[in-house]
């Protein structure tokens, strides 16, 4: 390695030196610039403390995503798109009880709910359930009425007319023609007798043949039984039409242990499960599940009121919780409490390591209180930007604080070195070239995010580009002040310290040098197999589970799914007009008979990805008109076979109860919209009363996983083509959301070390020492990705914001230590480099202790990015056993 004269520092350098020096000269000086700073620290700080934090993952999108403009769309005409769910479980079904009853009154009492169910009221749907039968179907239940009346009429008719025998007469072999209830007909009964004039006297009749076809009573005909017609019906409404078997049950003529059907006035359903220990109830709210705020507020006020049912005699073992969208609590409440945990762990291990490395008390002090400064500062700088953080901006200060300590490490590093008298002018000259470089190539490949179509991307990028930048001009201007008001240094000189470690045998040191010119070739040998074998297997993580916090995970949730109503999670159509929006329906509805083209593997066989589709249009009988004038009939005919009962034999009497459940159900007129209740209703209604324009569709997908997903997105974007339908659903803000990430994967990382090569080929200004720097840069990403793929540590929408944050931080030791290599600071600033990545690693780690999974694994990799970039930088750029060169001899002297 040839040797490399050193530059004298530029005009603007030696100015901003002179600054410097000028703001710290005596304490008077240094006292009243730090208090400047701290109290414009503390003004930014209580400006900031008031940011909002804003969990929910479609904040991490710009607004112009389909999923977020259809959600936004959803919202805007509905209020809110989710229904308010609390799921109840307790060990008895009177707990279960108590609890629905308790909390259904505190909820429905609150001034944001617009509707509540407990119980479903099904009345409406049940007087009309006539009208869900097929137009054929009430046909053919008005024939097999007929011809079980006059089949029973003939019964009664035959009973005591019998042959030479006695016996009686085989209704079955009657055949009854024509209409024998028409007036003017004479009521004449053949008698299948064929044994007349035609026979032989002494031969028996031959047997009777087939009927012909329709003709009611012929021998080879089963006798019409109406229990088992109207079962039949009733399998045939839950197959046909929009209601689901529990549905149906609460609708249809429904029989006792007598068989017997009992008509009560009114029916109705709760959301239970079979035992009733399982219960739900379901509500409207004005305010949407995305306001976080107010998300936790109504989980705040369920919890409190069920610990005071329990406190009034409810088994403790009752359990009450918020679930489904407006569940955001637990969430939320890890993440912020993760955030808080990691700031504080990376603080303290950011001090741990300060104190260890420097030895001094003196460097907490030197680096506490520039990184205050700058950490104030940027919080002010967010709220401004952006008005509120998100689920990746939110543990930013975390790591900004490893990060942005990097300054004030070195230039203490360089202090120390003076001993007990500092002279920072001449730090500041000679230094402040490679430390605006670290900070600009850190800087620039965060700013690269801007170009971010990830919206989450591009506000960390440029938050923690602003606070990097205040980061180096809180250290250049605060570090120095406050070392003067500590006063004079008591450590001794470094400078000392390092002639009397190289105060050794020049024959020795070339020995050493040799050995380690040959460990170093062996071991960059052993990182670039390692990078060729483990780079492939790098993947992306596309389980949404793997992501979730180990709380979550671990703990047991109420299966109150079993509770019926439908899906608890669906797929929202919103169309600008009824025709559209049915036109979409009538294609999903086809779906329901196909499997999801791209969908993962899991293991089973799978099952059509549509279960079922709901809309208003759905929801009403159709040819109601046709079908009212055939119920008219049906009624008819049962009002004449009930006229006839009492005369008639107990086979035809057993059916009365059924007769009577028919002649109230045929007396409804066809069913409108606004009879329908209002439960049935509310998923479609618009603040402005419509309700023709939102479909649901109940898919059976596997949501977790983003390649499922994504293909749902692309099935279901051919559905709707060519109509204003959107498909609004929060689980499609994980497709849109991948699709933008590896987008901006592919992308970013490429521009942002396209930066890093311009800023160090402007600062070299070497061709040589431009492609060594670069060059030790490369092959230490490529290591880390080995690594994580060896490990294996997957990416995913988390962890890939640091991406750039890794590139920028592993030039920082490249550039200081090609600086320093033939400079008599070498060894202060091989030692600042270490503590430096020390400290940065210790900015990451807090994540470490992070429940989130998500969160965690940012951590995971930047602690494994730092050491292997730092590492690699080390091995490949530090000089072995050279010595100084005659300029910095002639300075050190």
């Amino acid at each position: 390695m040839s040797e490399v004269p050193e530059r004298s520092p530029g005009g603007l350098t030696r100015r901003v030196a002179a600054m410097v020096a000028a703001a710290s000269a005596t304490r008077q000086r240094a006292a009243v610039t730090v208090l400047v700073a701290v109290l414009i620290a503390a003004l930014a700080f209580w400006y900031g403390s008031s940011v909002a934090v804003n969990t929910d993952l479609r904040a991490l999108l710009p607004k112009t995503a389909p999923s977020v403009a259809a959600l936004d769309t959803l919202e805007a005409r509905k209020g809110s798109a989710e229904r308010f769910i609390v799921a109840i479980e307790a060990p008895t079904a009177e707990d279960a009880e108590r609890m629905v009853t308790g909390l259904a009154e505190t909820i429905e009492a609150w001034p944001e709910t617009e509707e509540l169910t407990v119980v479903r009221d099904y009345t409406s749907l049940r007087n009309h359930s006539l009208y869900f039968l097929e137009l054929d179907q009430l046909e053919e239940l008005r024939d097999e009425l007929d011809a079980e009346r006059k089949q029973a009429v003939a019964r009664s008719m035959s009973l005591g007319l019998g042959g030479d025998d006695g016996g009686d007469i085989d209704v079955n072999a009657v055949s009854v023609t024509g209409g024998w209830d028409d007036p003017g007909w004479d009521q004449e009964l053949e008698w299948d007798d064929t044994g007349g004039d035609e026979g032989e006297a002494g031969e028996d009749p031959p047997k009777p043949g087939p009927s012909p076809e329709g003709v009611a009573g012929a021998a080879d005909v089963e006798p019409f039984d109406l229990e088992r017609f109207l079962d039949e019906q009733r399998q045939t409404l839950i197959d046909q039409s929009g209601l689901e078997a529990a549905e149906v049950d609460v609708i249809w003529p429904k029989e006792n242990e007598q068989g017997e059907i009992e008509w009560e006035e009114e029916v109705g359903r709760s959301y239970s499960n079979d035992d009733g220990t399982v219960r739900t109830i379901q509500a409207s709210l004005s305010k949407p599940a995305t306001d976080v705020r107010f998300a936790q507020d109504v989980v705040g006020r369920v919890q409190a009121r069920a610990a005071e049912l329990v406190a009034e005699g409810v088994s403790a073992q009752t359990r009450a919780e918020v679930v489904a969208a407006y569940n955001v609590s637990g969430e939320v409440d890890t993440i912020l409490r993760d955030a808080r945990r990691a700031t504080w762990i990376s603080a303290l291990s950011v001090l741990a390591v300060l104190l260890l490395g420097f030895r001094s008390f003196r460097a907490i002090s030197l680096v506490g209180v520039p990184m205050a400064v700058a950490m104030g500062l940027t919080l002010a700088v967010a709220k401004l930007a952006f008005g509120e953080l998100n689920a990746l901006t939110v543990f930013l200060f975390a790591v900004l604080f490893g990060m942005g300590v990097d300054f004030s490490v070195h230039l203490f590093a360089l202090r120390q070195r003076q001993g007990k008298e500092a002279d920072w002018e001449s730090v500041i000259a000679e230094h402040l070239r490679p430390l605006a470089s670290t900070m600009a190539t850190t800087s620039g490949s965060l700013a690269v995010l801007a170009l971010a179509e990830f919206k989450a991307f591009r506000e960390f990028g440029l938050i923690s580009a602003v606070g990097v930048a205040i980061c180096f001009v809180a250290a250049l201007i605060l570090v120095p002040a406050v070392d003067t008001l500590a006063g004079p240094l008591r450590a001794r000189s470094l400078a000392r310290a390092e002639a009397a470690a190289k105060a050794e045998p020049s024959a020795k040191l070339e020995r050493r040098r040799r050995w380690l010119v040959r460990g170093r070739a062996v071991l960059l040998a052993a990182c670039a197999v390692v990078a060729v074998i483990g780079a492939p297997q790098l993947r992306m993580e596309k389980d949404t589970r793997a992501l979730k916090s180990q709380a979550q995970k671990q703990k047991a949730s109420i299966a109150y799914g079993s509770t019926g109503g439908r899906c608890s999670k669906t797929l929202a159509f919103v169309a600008d007009t009824p025709e559209d929006l049915d036109t979409v329906v009538d294609r999903m509805l086809d779906e329901r008979h196909e499997l999801l083209p791209g969908a993962i593997d899991t293991g089973q066989s799978r099952e059509p990805w549509v279960r079922d589709v709901y809309s208003l249009r759905t929801l009403m009988p159709i040819e109601q008109a046709a079908k009212a004038k055939v119920i008219a009939e049906v009624g008819s005919r049962t009002n004449d076979f009930l006229a006839e009962l009492p005369d008639l034999d107990e086979e035809a009497q057993r059916h009365t109860t059924h007769l009577e459940a028919l002649e109230r159900l045929a007396k409804s007129d066809p069913l409108r919209q606004d009879e329908l209740p209002s439960w049935a209703v509310e998923p479609f209604r618009e603040q402005d009363g419509r309700a023709d324009r939102i479909a649901h569709a109940c898919l059976n997908i596997a949501g977790y996983h983003i390649d499922e997903l994504i293909a749902v997105r692309g099935r279901v974007d051919d559905i709707v083509e060519g109509t204003t339908a959107q498909p609004a659903d929060s689980r499609l803000v994980f497709a849109d959301l991948m699709v933008l990430v590896e987008d901006d994967a592919q992308r970013l990382p490429v521009i942002a070390l396209l930066v890093i090569l311009l800023f160090i080929a402007f600062d070299l200004r070497d061709l040589k020492s431009t492609v060594a720097c670069f060059a030790t840069l490369g092959l230490g990403l490529v290591l880390v990705i080995a690594v994580m793929g060896l490990w294996p540590l997957r990416l995913n929408f988390f962890n890939l914001v640091v991406m750039p944050a890794v590139v920028g931080l592993g030039i920082d030791a490249s550039i200081h230590l090609w600086h320093a290599r033939e400079r008599s600071t070498l060894a202060a600033t091989g030692k600042a480099s270490l503590i430096a990545a020390l400290t940065t690693v210790a900015g990451f780690s807090g994540l470490l202790a992070a429940e989130h999974a998500g969160l965690r694994s940012i951590g995971e990799v930047g602690v494994v990015a730092i050491i292997v970039c730092v590492g690699v930088a080390f091995l490949a750029l530090y000089p072995l056993g050279r010595k100084p060169s005659a300029a910095a001899k002639t300075r050190a002297e």
